[in-house]
């Protein structure tokens, strides 16, 4: 990963946005605008496509902006891989990431790079898309004890110094789009401090016209989510035995209040592998955010 200022007269330091990208040729150009669109001059674009089949690498080129660099995977190699490949062909003094069903606020670099000074990494609050409330975290500063607790933060809210990664990756080894964004913050927070900014500067596509992981998780069967719960194994020691059992609850209660059969029996499975103290809290802090208590 080596550093090179692309434009150096600019008064801003090179900051590589990675966006990775898969069969998602109606969707990645609105991402890679709302990246040119930032109110800093001094980036670059790297759209990994991860072998798409579509018509994704015409939607890329066909943007003509000498920012936008495009690299594609001969193979599918999933979401982790693709990122890691954007990391090791980023140029920038920072590394910022971006979904490419997801959309930046004009503004979301500079106020990241503006805060980024005394710490490691910034990460921001982000809106949704439809009716669903737009989730503030209420401290200046992501901590290793916030993160023992849960992830609520999303990977194109990341702003961090490129050379985090210079000995580090996004694990390949967990589930595809399953636990790595968590991974990643927790080994940041460990080594590093992070900023968080409370204002929404990032436009989370939570629509069900198109498929994400987590929707494909709520038709999962038990034995079905056994993956997803990599995440836990691997940060067990970090989490604890009751932070791990709450994890490993709250994935296999996913979705529990929208399925039409075998609801009770599940929730009593969870509860005598985890724990009904895991159970309850689980549910009661999932009330708790449907009524917007917490």
């Amino acid at each position: 990963m080596a550093s090179d200022e692309i434009d150096a007269t600019a008064t801003t330091p090179l900051v590589s946005v990675v966006i990775p990208t898969y069969n998602r040729a109606s969707m990645v150009g609105s991402a890679i605008a709302s990246v040119l669109r930032q109110t800093i001059d001094n980036l670059e674009v790297i759209v990994v496509d991860d072998g798409s089949t579509d018509d994704t690498e015409n939607a890329v080129k066909g943007l003509k902006d000498d920012r936008i660099r495009y690299i594609r995977h001969a193979v599918n190699k999933r979401l982790p891989a693709t990122r890691n490949t954007g990391i090791a062909n980023a140029r920038g003094r920072y590394i910022a990431f971006l979904d490419d069903d997801d959309q930046w606020g004009p503004d979301k670099l500079r106020r990241q790079l503006d805060a980024i000074q005394d710490c490691d990494a910034v990460l921001c609050a982000s809106t949704v898309t439809g009716s669903k409330p737009t989730h503030r975290y209420r401290r200046e500063w992501v901590t290793s004890n916030d993160l023992r607790k849960g992830n609520v933060f999303d990977p194109s809210a990341l702003l961090v110094r490129a050379e985090m990664f210079r000995d580090m990756q996004f694990d390949t080894t967990l589930p595809n789009g399953i636990g790595e964004d968590w991974d990643i913050f927790i080994r940041i927070a460990e080594r590093g401090k992070i900023r968080y900014i409370s204002e929404p500067l990032v436009l989370y596509n939570d629509s069900r016209q198109h498929e994400r992981i987590t929707n494909r998780q709520a038709r999962m069967s038990i034995a079905d989510m056994e993956p997803s719960l990599r995440i836990v194994e691997k940060h067990r020691v970090f989490f604890g035995p009751f932070w791990s059992n709450v994890h490993v609850a709250d994935t296999l209660l996913s979705y529990i209040g929208g399925r039409t059969d075998g609801k009770l029996g599940r929730i009593f499975h969870v509860a005598r592998r985890c724990g009904v103290s895991a159970v309850v809290y689980v549910l009661l802090r999932r009330a708790c955010r449907r009524l917007n208590l917490c």
